[in-house]
């Protein structure tokens, strides 16, 4: 398979996401590319304490998991209660009494 059409079948199913999951992942990749600058322009013995750059990128991260996380489940639970909606005929009229 050739990269371009590998590229736009990613972007068909990234397209297909929940929006919720499809911005998580758009943090995500913002607080890694972030984590990655601030590791490459850090000095040699820059230090991880307090609330700087780099706890910043990794709390974003965490976000963004989260983001992705909570938008599966709403999609799941959404899914759930469409299939539900959908059974024809109501209730069951041959149920036990």
């Amino acid at each position: 398979m050739l990269a371009i059409e590998k590229v736009r079948q990613v972007l068909g199913q990234v397209r297909e996401m929940p929006t919720l999951t499809r911005g998580g992942l758009l943090l995500m990749l913002a607080a890694g590319a972030g984590d990655v600058l601030v590791h490459l322009t850090a000095g040699e013995h820059a230090g991880h304490h307090g609330f700087g750059p780099e706890p910043l990128a990794h709390l974003l991260g965490v976000v963004g998991m989260v983001l992705v996380l909570a938008g599966v489940v709403v999609h799941g639970a959404r899914r759930q209660l469409r299939r539900a909606a959908a059974k024809s005929g109501g209730l069951n009229r041959n149920a036990h009494r």
